[in-house]
């Protein structure tokens, strides 16, 4: 399984990992994005220092019914306790676009969910936040950042360039490490990788996505706006270590 996540100054999502992708199904809302330059960390660290650092929180976005027949969109689990400067890999599983707004600020960047997506965040700042939905249906995440160790930015990054080519065309990562994506071309980017689990991660123009892979393997990852830009990503049997 793929998964993406996005940082305080970094979009993680999501992934999502330069996960296996699926097509959005509906029109995707505008997002922010975050410069591609931007590697934001916990202050004080030069790498990863925990499991915390190299694998993300899982939570999901979903649909459910209420006693009166409608509906509301909630997050699965909808409490959570995470350390300063690791990771929620949030999945949209929802019928519905989400932008992501923290409450108070959480140092991370404006999150719009695609339908089917998965983006990996990082929560810098330690504190107590609702992580909320900005649609009529909001789902409320309550989030309590712990600790006073930091995670850093992850050192693996894929570069798509102004010649819709990516730099390096082969990584070697540890299953569940988190590696970044970035995307200096013209356009929007839809990575599609083989052997994937329908993920869908759409990286805009001077965005960043922090990206991470659950299963060892071999992933040949394309961009379905321009097919023949490719790279291979190598997943090891072992998971990453902090």
């Amino acid at each position: 399984m793929i998964r993406p996540l996005w940082l305080g100054g970094y979009a993680v999502v999501a992934v999502l990992a330069l996960a296996a992708c699926a097509p959005s199904a509906g029109t995707p809302a505008p997002r922010r994005t975050a410069a591609a330059g931007d590697r934001r960390a916990g202050p004080g660290t030069s790498g990863p220092t925990s499991a915390a650092c190299t694998r993300a929180t899982k939570v999901a976005i979903v649909d459910r019914a209420t006693g009166d027949g409608g509906h509301r969109y909630a997050f699965s689990p909808g409490t959570l306790t995470i350390e300063r400067g690791a990771f929620l890999a949030v999945t949209n599983r929802s019928a519905e676009v989400h932008e992501l707004i923290a409450e108070p600020d959480a140092g991370m960047v404006t999150s719009v969910l695609d339908l089917a997506e998965r983006q990996v965040i990082q929560f810098p700042e330690a504190g107590s936040f609702t992580v909320r939905s900005a649609t009529e249906h909001r789902a409320v995440l309550r989030l309590r950042v712990a600790g006073e160790s930091g995670c850093a930015a992850p050192e693996p990054t894929l570069t798509i360039t102004g010649g819709d080519t990516v730099e390096p065309a082969r990584l070697s990562v540890a299953a569940t490490q988190n590696f970044a994506m970035v995307n200096e071309s013209a356009g929007p980017q839809t990575v599609t990788c083989s052997g994937g689990d329908g993920d869908n991660s759409r990286v805009d123009p001077g965005e960043t996505q922090l990206l991470a892979i659950d299963e060892p393997g071999r992933y040949t990852c394309t961009s379905r706006q321009h097919p023949g830009l490719r790279a291979t990503v190598t997943v090891s049997g072992r998971r990453a270590r902090g």
